[in-house]
């Protein structure tokens, strides 16, 4: 059975009508779908780490600072300037839940388009982008506006690896800068992004000397300089920088490294096959080394070596970032499972999403229609996670709202002592001291269930 798909009809068919409309309807029904979540779920109120940014939200301290005030290991300061200018224009905390919503719905809308142009046609797998990033297992990012960073993270990565796809010798310096842009943008969203600096600022410079052997100098120099950039972003973000208190020192041990960073890239599908992550840790792999194989297939052509160092090189940048939470966590205790949390699948999703796309490119059917299975047998088990963890936020933050409606104290609302009081037994529990502060200046603005 050959494992390419059939030749396209002419561009003037409309035999594919019919499955494009489908494919939309998948995608404008997910669409909705998180809406709906999001709406049912999503409360005007903070959420875990967004009890921190209360003061410098409602203007109790300078912007300016906290854009660059480092978080755990990040400094995150293009997605808090985001979320600074929705929460001044909205002063409502779910504006970045459905801001989440909307790049993730435009993500798969664009990935599925481009897949068909890849290879000329539609093909019902692309149903795999919407599938994979719009499903309810992302709970945990989409009850949490502030987790828009992880969202920007996934997006910009993506379009990164889309610049690498569709790079040549003829628009190198056009795509070249685009990408200089792109890696920008990564770093500022958090420490992830830092990861990707070295080895996409690698293939640049790469870029630039194809660019400069080509006669084009000046190009080449704009490149560089463009590359530059991010590095010497690198380089002012440690400065000042410290290991978060509460943070073990980095884990050297082999095998809870490897544990952990499986499990990260297994959460590229979600919490639905979280059961059996070790399999899908080992698919994802498999997935990479085979689109690994594939792209190094045309390395002696120069556009298709251009592009695939590209990929290469995005590719390694996200696996890094996998491993990097590998390391960082997998010298807590319980660092069992300390991968296996449903936030991190818009760490690493691209790389499936890499990978599609350079499968379609090359016309090859069975890898994308894998994708896509292995999506939709994570579907239900993502739902249920959804579903499940997403009623108990809601009636934590139903309960706390009664206690403010009660007219409690912030000290009362936050008693760990008092078996009566939701707040210290939610996902809210150790933001205590953040609360005490946070709840007065909510009340006092009357922002959301603290207006009662």
């Amino acid at each position: 059975m050959s494992q390419t798909y059939a030749p396209p009809p002419p561009a003037t068919s409309e035999a594919h009508r019919p499955l494009r409309r489908v494919l939309l309807a998948v995608w404008a029904v997910l669409t909705l779908a998180a809406l709906a979540f999001v709406a049912t779920i999503g409360t005007n109120a903070p959420y875990a780490d967004e009890w921190e940014f209360v003061p410098a939200l409602l203007g109790d301290e300078p912007a300016g600072e906290w854009l660059w005030r480092q978080h755990n290991e990040h400094r995150m300061p293009l997605p808090r300037l985001v979320v600074l200018i929705y929460f001044k224009l909205t002063h409502d905390f779910r504006t970045g839940m459905f801001l989440q919503i909307a790049m993730l719905s435009a993500l798969a809308l664009g990935l599925m388009r481009l897949a068909g142009q890849l290879r000329g046609r539609p093909h019902w797998a692309d149903a795999f982008f919407p599938v994979s990033l719009l499903h309810i297992g992302h709970w945990e990012n989409f009850v949490m506006g502030y987790q828009v960073c992880f969202v920007l993270f996934a997006t910009l990565s993506t379009l990164l690896a889309v610049v690498a796809l569709r790079i040549t010798r003829a628009n190198a310096f056009r795509l070249g800068a685009l990408a200089a842009l792109l890696l920008m943008l990564l770093a500022l969203t958090n420490g992830s992004g830092l990861v990707l600096v070295p080895p996409v600022g690698a293939w640049l410079v790469f870029v630039a000397v194809s660019l400069w052997r080509g006669g084009e100098k000046g190009k080449a120099i704009l490149l560089l300089a463009l590359t530059a950039l991010p590095v010497v972003y690198v380089a002012a973000y440690f400065q000042g920088y410290h290991r978060p208190e509460h943070h073990p020192p980095p884990s050297t041990d082999a095998v809870r490294v490897a544990t952990v960073t499986g499990e990260v890239l297994a959460m590229s599908l979600g919490m639905g096959l979280g059961a059996v992550w070790p399999l899908v840790a080992g698919g994802v792999i498999a997935v990479g080394v085979l689109t690994l194989a594939r792209v190094l297939r045309g390395w002696k052509e120069p556009d298709q070596r251009l592009s695939g160092a590209g990929l290469i090189a995005v590719a390694a940048g996200v696996t890094g970032v996998a491993l990097a939470i590998g390391v960082g966590r997998a010298g807590f205790e319980g660092w069992e499972d300390m991968g296996l949390w449903s936030r991190y699948s818009m760490l690493t999703w691209p790389l499936l999403g890499a990978a599609y796309l350079v499968w379609a490119k090359a016309g090859k059917k069975w890898v994308p229609i894998t994708l896509c299975v292995a999506a939709a047998l994570a579907f239900p088990g993502n739902t249920g996670t959804g579903m499940v963890n997403g009623g108990q936020v809601r009636a934590d933050y139903n309960a706390i709202a009664a206690d403010l409606a009660a007219g409690l104290s912030a000290e009362q609302i936050t008693d760990a002592s008092d078996p009566r009081r939701a707040f210290p037994r939610s996902h809210h529990g150790a933001q205590t001291e953040r609360a005490l502060r946070a709840i007065p200046l909510l009340r006092r603005d009357r922002i959301g269930i603290f207006a009662r």
